[in-house]
């Protein structure tokens, strides 16, 4: 299924997703809007990556710690436009990396 969303009111954007349930693309989808997804990805990926590295640091509590630290996640968006952490990152439409050190 493809969900409509836009970028900006000139950029359009089809992103290829699984269809759910009964399809809602309403006001009672969870708050969800298909317009905004996309703003809203960037925004949960960049709030997770950050915890992520919040955390690293937070274990490490001053020891020594690897160089070379990877960690990658993806967004799945859903044809309700709902964003959840794929299992894999290769299973979302959108993946993020999170490195530490070198």
């Amino acid at each position: 299924m493809l969900l409509e969303t836009r970028f900006s009111d000139d950029t359009e954007v089809m992103i290829d997703c699984e269809a759910v349930n009964a399809i809602d693309k309403g006001e009672t989808a969870g708050q969800a809007k298909p317009q905004d997804v996309l703003r809203r990805a960037m925004e949960v990926g960049a709030a997770v990556a950050r915890d992520l590295a919040i955390a690293a640091q937070g274990a490490a509590a001053g020891k020594p710690t690897p160089t070379g630290i990877e960690a990658q996640f993806g967004l799945r968006i859903d044809s309700n436009a709902v964003l959840s952490i794929a299992r894999t990152p290769e299973e979302g439409q959108l993946r993020f990396t999170v490195r530490w050190g070198r």
